[in-house]
C-alpha cells in the first residue's frame, strides 16, 4: 500500500458530479486493427507503466487516508471493444460514465464502426494527470513521449509566493457561470500549429498564450450572441509540476496558474499577445515554484471531507473558464499496421464552468476539444467558429508587426 498524496486526495475529492472525472485521449485509426491483437500488445507494454496496475482504496470517508494499493491487471477488464458509428460521440458517452474503483480506473476501449476505427483512453483523474496522461498513451501506442523539463525549484520566495499564481480578483457576473448539469457535448476545432508558433513567437508569446487570446474571444462572442458583454476572461491554466529528486513527475503533480485577459480596448493581436505574454510569464513562474501546489491540494481535500466542494464550486467567480494544453507526439504514430490520423483530448469540468478547452499537439496540428454543457449547446456553432476565426487570423503572416503591406 501507498499512502495518498495531496494531490491526490484532492482529484478524489473534486470527484463530486454530476460527470465523472475522467480524462481522456482518443486516436483515431486510418484502418481496423484486431481486438485480440491490442490486447496482446498492450499485456507486453503494461510492464513499462506501473502506474495502471495501482486502484484507489478508500479509507473512511477523507480522501487524504485513501491508498494506492497495487494489483494484477486482467487485460480483458481494461481493454475491450465498443461498437460506434460516431467516434467522438461514444467517446462523450465513456466518460460520462463512472469506472468505479474495484479495479485501476483506466479503459483502452477499440471504437469500430463500418466506416471508422479509433482507440479510446480514458482514466480517472486521481490515477494521473493529463501530461502523464499523453506519455501513457505514447508508450502504449509506441512513441517514447517525455513530461517537459522544467527549470530548477526556486523554493524562498517563490514556493511562498507561488501561492499568488492562483489568486485573482474575481469575474464579472456572466451567464456562461452557471451550474454545470450531466451530460454534456465536444466539439473539435483544429489549426495548424507551425504557423500559430512562429506567430506567437514574433511578438515574445507562446502558442499557450495564443489560444488563451483565442479562448477569450470565442467566450466573449457566446456572451455577445446572449446579449451580453463580457471584459475580462479568466482562465485556469494547469502547469506540470516539479518532480523532487529520485521521484517520477505522474500522477496530479501540477499547479494551477489563473490568467486574466482583458478585453482588446481597441488594441491590436500582437500588442494583446505581449501583453497576455507578460502576465503568463511571472505567473509560470510562481507555479513552478509552488512544490505540487500542496497547500491548495490541502484545502481542496478538506472541502471534500466537509462537503462543500461543489457546492462551493457550483457559484464560484473566480474563473471564466478552463484551459489545458498538452503536447503530443510530433510524428505520427503506427499500432498494428493502422497509423493514428488524430488525437483529441477529453477533460473534465467542475461547478458552474460550462466551457472547458482541451488542446493536444500531434504531427503539426493542434486539436482544439471544447466540452460544452448543456447550456451553451445553444451557442455551439457561434463558439467553435470565433474560435476557428481567432486562431486563423493570429496566425497570419500579416500580424508580423515587421512585415510591410502587399503592393
Amino acid at each position: 500500500m501507498d499512502r495518498f498524496r495531496l494531490g491526490d486526495a484532492a482529484e478524489l475529492a473534486g470527484d463530486v458530479g454530476p460527470d465523472p472525472r475522467l480524462i481522456g485521449v482518443l486516436a483515431e485509426l486510418d484502418r481496423p486493427i484486431s481486438l485480440e491483437a491490442l490486447r496482446a500488445l498492450i499485456a507486453e507494454r503494461l510492464p513499462g507503466q506501473p502506474i495502471l496496475a495501482r486502484r484507489v482504496i478508500r479509507n473512511g470517508p477523507a480522501t487524504w487516508n485513501a491508498s494506492w494499493e497495487t494489483v494484477e491487471l486482467r487485460v480483458d477488464e481494461h481493454v475491450y471493444e465498443v461498437p460506434t458509428s460516431d467516434p467522438l460521440t461514444t467517446a462523450t458517452e465513456l466518460v460520462s460514465t463512472d469506472f468505479g474503483h474495484d479495479i485501476p480506473a483506466w479503459r483502452l476501449i477499440l471504437l469500430r464502426g463500418p466506416q471508422t476505427c479509433a482507440l479510446l483512453f480514458a482514466a480517472h483523474h486521481v490515477l494521473l494527470d493529463g501530461a502523464t496522461a499523453v506519455t501513457v498513451v505514447g508508450s502504449l501506442l509506441g512513441a517514447d513521449l517525455r513530461l517537459p523539463e522544467l527549470p530548477p525549484r526556486r523554493r524562498t520566495p517563490l514556493g511562498f509566493l507561488g501561492l499568488l499564481a492562483g489568486a485573482n480578483t474575481g469575474v464579472a457576473k456572466t451567464s456562461l457561470l452557471t451550474p454545470i448539469t450531466a451530460g454534456f457535448r465536444l466539439a473539435t476545432v483544429d489549426a495548424p500549429l507551425a504557423p500559430l508558433q512562429a506567430a506567437a513567437r514574433r511578438h515574445g508569446a507562446t502558442v499557450n498564450d495564443a489560444l488563451l487570446l483565442a479562448g477569450a474571444e470565442a467566450l466573449r462572442a457566446v456572451a455577445a450572441a446572449r446579449g451580453e458583454r463580457l471584459g475580462r476572461v479568466v482562465f485556469s491554466v494547469p502547469v506540470t509540476g516539479q518532480a523532487r529528486p529520485g521521484h517520477r513527475i505522474g500522477r496530479n503533480e501540477v499547479a494551477a496558474m489563473v490568467v486574466g485577459i482583458p478585453d482588446q480596448d481597441g488594441r491590436d493581436d500582437a500588442a494583446q499577445l505581449v501583453r497576455i505574454a507578460g502576465r503568463t510569464r511571472w505567473r509560470k513562474l510562481l507555479a513552478h515554484g509552488f512544490p505540487s501546489a500542496g497547500a491548495f491540494a490541502e484545502v481542496l481535500a478538506l472541502l471534500g471531507r466537509l462537503g462543500w466542494y461543489r457546492p462551493l464550486f457550483s457559484r464560484q467567480r473566480a474563473i471564466t473558464s478552463l484551459l489545458t494544453n498538452l503536447r503530443g507526439p510530433s510524428d505520427r504514430l503506427q499500432l498494428l499496421g493502422a497509423e493514428v490520423t488524430s488525437l483529441t483530448a477529453l477533460s473534465p469540468s467542475l461547478g458552474n464552468v460550462t466551457v472547458v478547452f482541451a488542446v493536444v499537439s500531434y504531427a503539426g496540428t493542434l486539436r482544439i476539444t471544447v466540452r460544452l454543457d448543456r447550456s451553451v449547446w445553444p451557442e455551439q456553432d457561434v463558439l467553435t467558429s470565433a474560435l476557428a476565426s481567432s486562431l486563423d487570423r493570429l496566425a497570419s503572416p500579416a500580424e508580423s508587426p515587421t512585415q510591410s503591406p502587399a503592393g
